[in-house]
């Protein structure tokens, strides 16, 4: 028998999973399509940070959401998420100041929880911290992390527990199209006929829109973590920390244990995602520590315990694609996130809901709109 669906999801991470639970939910007949496992791809080793401080007030809005399910994730998808709330600086330099704290004005008279802290406020916070080049930073109370890997599989759960089907180990070949609308897919295991694609597949998302001539520009870039542990003692831990001038950002694990990642661009180098080194060398993991250790004395003695190294699906201007696909009716793309995905899968989900049903994406997400490039 020939199989069918209202609409074929393409890709197992967080955004993938989130928009089937979400469409299923809604009442539509889904199956998501997994070329590997859930979870198997970026999701599975992202550190699962969420937190709303942008500079652009539109992402501010979509994080701030994104971070609002996620702290009640089991009253809004069910299952356990992992959230786990830390509070997140973000350190402003000192040419930054000014703009910086009408910013967060702006931001805190529509309802933002932000605050502005003096370096003496942060160094009350964080008692090891090293000032050095920053005037303060901004302060997020409610951010934190979740488990990326635990969220997916929690989505890919309520998908099912909704009647959409999940195919693992299933990839996808080409997306069939004909007098301009999509008409279905085929896979490892044969045809589906659909009338709707979502593409979800991350840094393999280009690829399958290059079967149906809706070329995407997308490419792969390694993203490496380091994990450490120090003891602490009696400290309190860090809470998450994001530092642009220095170069890392840094977030709290298990008692005496924190992930360290590098906002370098010499620390990123694009590659293929099916071929690439997916292991910290030695040297790697000691300058992404000691990086961090000019900023936090407590990490210079810290010892390296292991790291996850994964990759973005990056687009030019580091921002995703998402919405319809003007040149294919009845194509959906939800990829490129450039580091962005985990934040925004839950809005992203509701925000394809929402298109399906009505045929209209909400104002914040239209800077991604896939017709800019």
């Amino acid at each position: 028998m020939r199989k069918t669906a209202d609409v074929v999801v393409v890709g197992g991470g967080t955004t993938g999973c989130s928009i089937a639970c979400l469409l299923a939910r809604a009442g539509a007949q889904v199956r998501l399509l997994e070329r590997q496992n859930v979870a198997s791809g970026s999701s599975g080793a992202s550190p699962g940070i969420v937190r709303q401080y942008y500079a652009d007030p539109a992402l501010v809005t979509l994080a701030a959401d994104g971070l609002r399910i996620y702290r009640h994730w089991g009253e809004t998808v069910g299952g356990d998420c992992g959230f786990r709330r830390t509070g997140f600086l973000t350190g402003v330099g000192h040419g930054e100041w000014d703009a910086t704290r009408a910013h967060v004005e702006r931001l805190r008279s529509i309802g933002m929880a932000l605050s502005l802290l003096s370096a003496d406020e942060v160094r009350h916070l964080c008692g090891d911290i090293v000032i050095d080049g920053l005037a303060g930073a901004v302060y997020e109370p409610d951010a934190g992390y979740c488990d990326a890997r635990a969220t997916a599989h929690a989505f890919a759960e309520a998908a099912r527990s909704s009647g959409a089907m999940i195919d693992e180990a299933c990839g996808v070949h080409r997306v069939r199209s004909k007098g301009g609308r999509v008409t279905g897919v085929d896979t490892d295991r044969g045809p589906i006929d659909c009338a709707t694609v979502i593409n979800a597949a991350g840094p393999w998302a280009a690829g399958l829109a290059a079967t149906c001539d809706a070329a995407l520009p997308i490419a792969a870039s390694r993203q490496c973590v380091v994990i450490v542990q120090i003891d602490e003692g009696t400290e309190a831990a860090l809470p998450g920390f994001s530092d642009r001038h220095s170069g890392f950002y840094i977030r709290p694990d298990l008692p005496g244990q924190y992930f360290i990642g590098s906002l370098r661009a010499e620390d990123s180098s694009t590659v293929d995602p099916d071929d690439f080194e997916r292991r910290m060398c030695d040297a790697e993991q000691s300058r992404y520590r000691d990086r961090a250790a000019q900023r936090f004395s407590r990490l210079h003695c810290a010892k390296p315990i292991g790291s996850r190294v994964s990759f973005f699906d990056d687009t030019p201007d580091g921002n995703p694609l998402f919405g319809a696909d003007p040149r294919l009716a009845g194509m959906f793309v939800a990829a490129g996130l450039s580091g962005h995905g985990f934040k925004f899968a839950p809005v992203f989900g509701a925000a394809v809901v929402d298109w399906f049903l009505t045929g209209r994406v909400r104002d914040e997400l239209r800077a991604f709109d896939v017709g800019r490039f």
